[in-house]
């Protein structure tokens, strides 16, 4: 029954998919033409031959962003961000072959009408039938057996992982090898005593097996792997990757398996969107912001000797070097003094007017224009002086991997309340936390965090 569904699933998803679009196509067109009163005489023939082309747009395009993966590797909140931009790209689709190929226009309404009913029927669709499944799971049905095999940190990390999801299916059947019989019993595994593979394939049956094993116990999984080659069942191999700190991916490279490691999944797509998002929205704050803008400037002239902004060079994506522009919160000194060293708290060098707008943020207002020309980003990682990036990088591990993303105004370890005079290893481990889960969405949630949780900050001085 398990191989069935396994068949199936693909086919059920095209068939749900396939009805959602029909039902949103039929129903825009009633909505348009019959509620609204407006004639589409003559059009019936074109409606139901474009209908049968958006179905055919909408399976091209979900099986493009992976939807038609098992729902364990999609988790849901994923699902429903992928069928948003897969429905929007296939109606984008059409419009263009339509502009191209049809000699008649089709109409605007009954197109927006399709757009908001296909998102929210097919999400509909797709919930009840993850439910369905899930469903499935807790009633013990549809489970996939799993052995462990191994004692790894990454092993470990697995079982966790997997605990925390019991909806996902999986049951572990047994852990062979596990170093530690009682973390075994603790963790509600049956331990395998068998050590041949054979053995405990012919004895459990699994659907497949897990292994894994510290670098020192490589030789272990080369074992087990030469055991496995007269056999159907699935290995899972989980690589001691203890050295990736903003995650990994397998490419294949004309037939030899690549891993490639600390280097953040490339999505260019939301990469252009970020880029765009950032010109629009620094624009904006240039100009909706320009009369406070003239009067901090202005505040800053009369109060003390020197120019409105200060200059420093900071570094960004990929160890490249910029000047970040400030509006100028220090003393002026002919040695040069002012440029040197932390600030810290009651800093002599400070005037009145640069520490009230270094508590309030307001002195970073001009990094728009880096934003703006592209040499920062609105949320990122913050840039660092290159004489501090040379003395951290020595000192702190994976330190120069916060520069795989270009450097910010605002991020994550700041909205964390990590500026100023905090711990340096900490907004490291924030900022890697970033580049390794980033995504719009997270840049989206960072500026609101930014905007709520205010531009004062009590180590900002």
């Amino acid at each position: 029954m398990l191989k069935q569904y396994r068949k199936s699933h693909y086919f059920q998803l095209l068939l749900l998919d396939g009805l959602a679009t029909a039902a949103a196509w039929g129903l825009a067109y009633l909505i348009r033409f019959e509620l609204l009163r407006e004639s589409g005489e003559g059009w019936e023939g074109t409606f139901v031959q474009l209908g049968i082309l958006v179905m055919v747009l909408n399976w091209i395009s979900f099986n493009a962003n992976r939807l038609y993966e098992p729902i364990r590797i999609q988790p849901w909140y994923r699902e429903v961000g992928s069928v948003f931009f897969a429905i929007l790209q296939s109606t984008l689709a059409l419009v263009v072959l339509y502009y191209f190929m049809a000699p008649m226009r089709i109409s605007r309404g009954h197109l927006l009408i399709y757009l908001i009913l296909a998102e929210g029927i097919t999400m509909l669709f797709r919930v009840l039938y993850r439910n369905h499944v899930y469903g499935m799971y807790w009633k013990g049905r549809l489970l996939q057996r799993v052995i462990l095999m191994g004692n790894g940190a990454q092993m470990e990390k697995y079982i966790e992982t997997m605990n925390r999801f019991p909806e996902l299916g999986y049951r572990f059947e047994g852990w062979a090898d596990c170093g530690d019989p009682k973390k075994a019993r603790t963790l509600g595994i049956p331990q395998v005593e068998e050590t041949e593979i054979q053995d405990i394939l012919e004895e459990y049956r699994p659907d497949f097996v897990v292994i894994g094993y510290s670098q020192e116990q490589g030789a272990k999984i080369a074992r087990i792997m030469e055991a496995s080659y007269n056999t159907v069942t699935p290995f899972i191999v989980l690589p001691d990757l203890g050295y990736s700190f903003i995650g990994s991916t397998v490419e294949d490279f004309l037939g030899i398996p690549l891993i490639k490691v600390n280097q953040p999944k490339e999505k260019f797509f939301a990469g252009l969107l970020k880029r765009n998002m950032d010109i629009l929205l620094s624009l904006a704050g240039l100009i909706i912001l320009s009369p406070l803008l003239l009067f901090i400037a202005f505040l800053v002239k009369i109060t003390s000797r020197g120019p409105v902004f200060f200059r420093q060079e900071r570094m960004t994506m990929e160890g490249d070097s910029f000047f970040m522009y400030k509006f100028r919160s220090m003393k002026v000194f002919s040695d040069g003094s002012n440029e040197t060293g932390w600030t810290v708290k009651d800093d002599p060098r400070i005037t009145p007017v640069g520490a009230f707008l270094r508590r309030t943020s307001l002195d970073e207002l001009p990094q728009l224009w880096n934003v703006l020309s592209g040499e920062m980003s609105l949320v990122g990682p913050r840039p660092e002086r290159p004489m501090y990036v040379e003395e951290f990088r020595q000192k702190i591990p994976a330190y120069m991997l916060r520069h795989k993303m270009k450097a910010g105004i605002t991020g994550w370890a700041q909205v964390n309340g990590l500026r100023g005079d905090t711990s340096i290893e900490k907004r490291i481990e924030f900022d890697l936390y970033y580049i390794r889960n980033w995504s719009i969405w997270f840049d989206i949630k960072i500026l609101f965090l930014t905007f709520v949780k205010g531009f004062v900050n009590k180590n900002a001085y």
